[in-house]
């Protein structure tokens, strides 16, 4: 097999198929709950305050507001102290609580989304401080129409399988710090692939108290235990999805191999699956992966941990789901360093994976 390639150095390029003007705009709308018909001064269901704002289920929620009455201000409240992430409000919901009792927030979007293209959602919370417990994980369901369930236990996906005519898809989010914090607000994002239905979003905790996961509880869960998590700061939008240009060779977006290390991190796994759905939409194409080190150890040494880089991509590739046949590896040690060696820092640069794609050969 024959490659013939445009090598392109040092700076990983991706090509987009740019998508219409809505990419990079906030999908969400009211977002940061600051579009209200009144001020907070005591316990109302907050969709009767705000604007585009709606509650899936019979339970209430609340919400904070500069404007509101001691108990409903901001920063201060009848929960604990916050100020606003962004603008002047935010809501307040129940997470976890006697007998399963749950509280949610479900958001419109301004369109329905884009079967098949990536999204990247964000929002932010903070635990009050008169919380007791903290949750290890959160999520959100996305559904195709804005819904409404009688009584206030929790929605679990099995309660949604049984209404009519709606479809979900529960998307895992990830924070940037421990959700027990009660002093900042806790960033949590996550990006997915919409299914094509989605033009809702809730938020709030959809497993029962049984099978909640919580956070550095080492004694007995009471009955008066609950956690409280203030909810604000909604962002959506779509991605451009990522095209590889055949022939040309890219560098897997990672940090540094450590010098004996080939195991891929985080952010390495991340950018593999972007690769795979590239190539289950591809069909036509397939890749090359080369494994690459810097001459710290010996030539054989620094070949065979090469080899073990490059293998690692191919192997979470066919764990995946794309066949061996599309897949060629090897590792090629430290004889093909970026800038000829003379880059400061190369031993760095040069613990990398690349990959090309080319065209399926006869």
């Amino acid at each position: 097999m024959i490659y013939k390639v445009t090598r392109i150095f040092f700076i990983p390029l991706f090509g987009f198929l740019l998508g219409p003007a809505l990419i990079g705009q906030n999908l969400i709308l009211n977002p940061s709950f600051e579009k209200h018909n009144s001020c907070p001064v005591n316990i109302t269901a907050f969709d009767s305050l705000l604007e585009d704002i709606s509650i899936p289920s019979s339970s209430s929620g609340d919400y904070f507001h500069e404007c509101g009455s001691n108990d409903f201000g901001v920063p201060a409240n009848f929960k604990g102290s916050q100020k606003a992430t962004d603008g002047s409000g935010y809501v307040g919901l129940y997470f976890y609580a006697l007998n399963d009792y749950r509280e949610y927030v479900q958001l419109n979007t301004r369109k329905t989304l884009r079967e098949k293209h990536p999204y990247k959602l964000s929002l932010q919370v903070s635990l009050a401080e008169a919380s007791s417990l903290a949750l290890k994980n959160i999520s959100v369901m996305l559904v195709n129409k804005k819904i409404k369930l009688p009584n206030s236990s929790a929605l679990t996906t099995s309660r949604l399988d049984f209404q009519e005519d709606v479809v979900f898809q529960e998307v895992k989010l990830k924070p940037n710090k421990s959700l027990a914090n009660t002093e900042d607000w806790v960033t949590l994002t996550a990006e997915f692939e919409a299914k094509g239905f989605e033009n809702h979003i809730i938020v709030g905790n959809f497993t029962s108290n049984t099978n909640t996961v919580l956070l550095d509880k080492t004694t007995p869960v009471l009955s008066s235990d609950f956690s409280y998590y203030y909810v604000d700061n909604f962002a959506l939008e779509e991605l451009p999805r990522v095209n590889y240009e055949k022939d040309k060779i890219y560098v897997l977006e990672r940090n540094p191999f450590e010098p004996k290390g080939y195991e891929l991190d985080a952010e390495a796994m991340a950018n593999v699956k972007k690769i795979f759905k590239f190539l289950k939409e591809n069909a036509e194409v397939q890749m090359k992966i080369t494994g690459h080190s810097d001459n710290a150890g010996k030539p054989g040494y620094d070949k065979f941990i090469s080899s073990l880089r490059a293998r690692a991509v191919a192997l979470y590739l066919k764990k995946l789901g794309i066949d061996d046949s599309r897949i060629v590896w090897e590792g090629v040690g430290s004889t093909r360093p970026l800038g000829n060696g003379k880059l400061k820092d190369d031993h760095l640069a040069n613990r990398r994976v690349e990959f090309v794609m080319t065209e399926v050969k006869d």
